[in-house]
């Protein structure tokens, strides 16, 4: 019988993936909006909303988390801004599209 922390060590691409979406950009902009309120004071707030080029992800409820949209094929990679897709580790980027590298 394995070990119980080499059973579920995450894969090569796991990783890859989890170390690009920590430098990706946030993709959250903010802006000031005028609130209805009887104290002058607390009239301004700041509002988090998607960046041009990026949608709100509604499976996180509990805050504003922005997804990157590409519109291109990013089969076989990983969108990380706008229209730019980072191709998993075995893969480059040719022609507008991540195929496997010999």
């Amino acid at each position: 019988m394995g070990q119980f922390w080499k059973m579920n060590a995450p894969s090569e691409r796991e990783l890859f993936i989890m170390d690009v979406r920590s430098t990706m950009s946030a993709g959250i902009c903010y802006k000031q909006v005028e609130a209805k309120v009887n104290d002058p004071e607390v009239r301004m707030r700041t509002v988090s909303y998607c960046c041009p080029g990026y949608k709100r992800n509604r499976l996180v409820r509990h805050a504003v988390r922005c997804d990157p949209i590409c519109n291109n094929d990013c089969n076989n990679g990983i969108c990380v801004a706008p229209d730019y897709c980072e191709c998993y580790p075995g893969y480059k980027r040719e022609n507008g599209r991540c195929i496997t590298f010999y």
